[in-house]
């Protein structure tokens, strides 16, 4: 976890109402803000060096819904082959906390309008976005970084303002804060007592023919498990944009079934469908996603 700045501590801590109610929508003195599975605010990343398979896989850094839960990445283990389910954790704020989480950043005075903060692009190069996207008071607001906390924003550069360099000071603060809101938020702030882990109704899988695959260069073994359910990964989803894999998202049943088969695997697993091997690579789906891959497109 990342520290958390002490002014903002006390300013999100007296921000905070005791006795507040833990339902899903704002208060109406409050910041009003979507409810139930909708995203109330994420902070996301995109493009870059990157692989293609990024834009299938990459899970968001932060994501509030309406109804106070907030998903982040969890701990990644430094095993190698590691498991083949991501971590991600859960934990459901009260409404006092989502408006303490709203006040801090709309307290930034950056998120009146959408807005492109690009000029780093001028002497960095190959890095990717962080977009903030925040759903309150009825409107969507969209910032786009580039290069956010790759460089030092207190020094001076050609072509960037002094304004786009304090907002980049001022969002790589905010993400810091969004990622350690155990520092900055009372324990009346949350509905839940702890962290969990968190489990997802529905899985986007990235498959791939592994038939013609070398060993691995570590020389661990590519353990097998049977394909888990009816479906024929040579049809399963669409192809992706570089046609190397398929992508698909599973739900019900399926994603249950395939849920438990990935349990007992790691990341040098191949699942077993008649004569043919495949690699397969989960991503979870956040409660507001669409039952589909990305388009290439995003």
């Amino acid at each position: 976890m990342l520290p958390a700045i002490l002014s903002v501590t006390l300013l999100v801590a007296c921000s905070l109402r005791p006795g507040g109610s833990t339902g899903p929508t704002a208060e109406p003195s409050g910041i009003a803000h979507p409810s139930g599975d909708a995203v109330v605010l994420r902070i996301e990343f995109s493009g870059g060096f990157v692989a293609p398979s990024f834009l299938y896989t990459s899970f968001p850094a932060f994501t509030l819904t309406g109804d106070g839960r907030v998903i982040v990445p969890g701990a990644q283990t430094l095993i190698f082959p590691g498991p083949a389910l991501p971590a991600a954790n859960v934990r459901r704020l009260t409404d006092d906390g989502i408006q303490a989480v709203l006040k801090r950043v709309t307290g930034t005075g950056l998120f009146g309008k959408s807005v492109e903060l690009l000029a780093a692009q001028n002497f960095v190069a190959d890095v990717g976005d962080t977009i903030f996207t925040l759903h309150a008071d009825g409107a969507e607001v969209r910032i786009r970084v580039y290069g956010l906390g790759v460089f030092d924003s207190a020094g001076t550069y050609p072509g960037v303002s002094a304004d786009e360099l304090a907002a980049n000071r001022t969002l790589s603060r905010l993400s810091q804060d969004l990622g350690n809101l155990d520092a900055i938020l009372p324990a009346s702030a949350w509905a839940d007592a702890a962290w969990q882990p968190y489990q997802p109704e529905a899985l986007r899988l990235l498959v791939r023919n592994a038939d013609a695959d070398a060993p691995d260069e570590s020389g661990i073994a590519n353990g097998l498990l049977d394909w888990p359910v009816d479906s024929d990964p040579a049809t399963f989803g669409d192809p992706t944009s570089d046609g190397g894999k398929r992508c698909g998202v599973v739900s019900g049943q399926e994603a249950r079934d395939w849920y438990t088969a990935l349990s007992a695997a790691n990341q040098l697993t191949r699942f077993v469908k008649g004569d043919h091997r495949y690699q397969v690579t989960v991503r979870f789906q956040l409660p507001d996603e669409p039952p589909e891959c990305p388009s290439p497109a995003v």
